[in-house]
């Protein structure tokens, strides 16, 4: 919550009325704004949200606006300013500043929200907690995040995500970090970053704000980018290197078990995630937990009850065929550990990849798709699906059915299901694959 009062001060702006004085989060989507909120009027790329002003202001208690279009209502607060997204990042800013607990930036490339969300409800055992919903990590979620600071928060777990250089370090500019947690280094966005090698460089822009590092430490292509970083680091892995460490890791039908040992502490722990990269995410996590003082059982007890976050990771059954469904992102990385884990689900089955192109890579675009050809044939995969343009490369190195959209690439799938296989279903967001799990579950019994 903020005051109109705090709203003034950030943003230097001009009151044209005054109503509420007391506000309960920014908002910029009419759609789900509550009646205690403040509309930030952002222009985007296809609309401006100075359009929407009239509707807020009935929804709402108040619109922040950079241009006058009319009178407003008396009752409603309004505050003119020179531009809303910088006024919306100085205010995210301003209470930033003002707030007195611990901050936990999560970065990486790959398991950021897994991992945000399950550091969240091990600290929510303890402490009043506030994280970033879903995946609001860019410079407007964050900031937007920031708005619902209350009184009695004591933590902070925020996620922050990059495009290109400069963007960490932006938003870090806001939220000044006290520790971050760092998944892991690989291939994304690599048409902003140039080349993997710029991909870590710019997570790693958080180093100089935080004075301590939770890092993956069986990633050594990210230790290798820490040399020199003279904060406290803490390594979490499967390595016996590593300070926080997973053992005797026994992947059963539907969750994993392995025993979590550090040099304090070692207890066994059980979980509903699936994959071996959430064997990261969980030991990670727990590292976090145990930092802040999470007893064993309130650990256990929070990963024994976790489930998926969706659209990540998913295990969905549908007439007797399982769905690995992981169609939130996906990067050449992800999308080997995802392959990975499709054969280690097998067992008897078949076992059949329904792949969508993986978006803004850049130059490494054809060679990457091409890549994925070479890992269906390696890994001995039954039966190969792609939809989009890209993801024909694979043809170089195997066969498959393409198609132009998701669309039709389930209903060529629906006819192919027999009962006995296991799907796995996973491509960047842009390619919807999400109406193919719609598809398969209509006439569900």
């Amino acid at each position: 919550m903020f005051t109109l009062d705090d709203l003034l001060k950030a943003t230097e702006g001009k009151l044209l009325s005054k109503g509420v004085e007391i506000f309960k989060e920014a908002s910029i989507d009419t759609r789900t704004i509550g009646e205690k909120d403040i509309f930030f009027a952002l222009k985007g790329s296809k609309r401006d949200g100075h359009e929407f002003v009239n509707e807020a202001l009935i929804k709402a208690s108040g619109a922040v606006i950079s241009k006058v279009q009319g009178i407003y209502s008396k009752n409603k607060t309004v505050v003119l300013v020179d531009h809303t997204l910088d006024s919306l990042k100085k205010l995210a800013k301003y209470l930033r500043e003002k707030f007195k607990g611990k901050t936990l930036a999560v970065i990486g490339s790959n398991g950021k929200t897994t991992t945000k969300e399950l550091i969240a409800n091990f600290l929510q055992q303890r402490y009043k907690t506030l994280k970033t919903e879903g995946n609001l990590n860019n410079n407007i979620g964050v900031p937007l995040s920031l708005s619902r600071i209350e009184a009695n928060t004591e933590i902070m777990v925020l996620e922050l995500g990059t495009n290109r250089h400069g963007d960490i370090r932006e938003l870090c500019n806001i939220v000044y970090p006290d520790y971050a947690l760092i998944t892991n280094i690989g291939y994304e966005h690599i048409e902003g970053f140039g080349s993997i090698e710029g991909v870590r460089e710019g997570e790693l822009e958080i180093l100089p704000y935080v004075k301590g590092v939770f890092v993956n430490g069986d990633d050594k292509f990210l230790m290798e980018g820490l040399k020199g970083y003279r904060g406290k680091i803490f390594t979490f892995g499967l390595s016996k290197d590593c300070n926080f460490r997973a053992e005797n890791i026994k992947f059963l039908n539907d969750h994993v078990e392995f025993d979590f040992h550090s040099e304090l502490v070692t207890f066994p722990v059980k979980s509903n995630l699936t994959g071996l990269y959430n064997i990261y995410n969980l030991t990670g996590a727990i590292a976090v937990a145990l930092f802040f003082d999470i007893c064993k059982c309130c650990i256990q007890r929070v990963t024994e009850s976790f489930t998926p976050v969706k659209m990540r990771g998913e295990i969905i059954r549908i007439n007797g065929v399982e769905i690995f469904f992981d169609a939130y992102n996906a990067n050449p990385s992800s999308m080997r550990v995802a392959l990975e884990e499709l054969v280690r689900r097998k067992k008897d089955r078949v076992a059949i990849a329904v792949l969508g192109d993986m978006l803004e890579l850049g130059d490494l675009t054809d060679s990457a798709h091409e890549k994925i050809g070479q890992w269906i044939k390696e890994l001995g995969i039954d039966m190969f699906i792609g939809v989009g343009k890209f993801i024909r490369n694979a043809l170089r190195y195997v066969n498959g059915h393409f198609f132009d959209d998701a669309q039709e690439a389930a209903d060529f799938l629906k006819r192919k299901l027999m009962g006995r296989e296991v799907v796995l279903i996973k491509g960047s967001r842009a390619m919807k694959l999400e109406k193919i799990l719609e598809i398969l579950k209509e006439g569900r019994q």
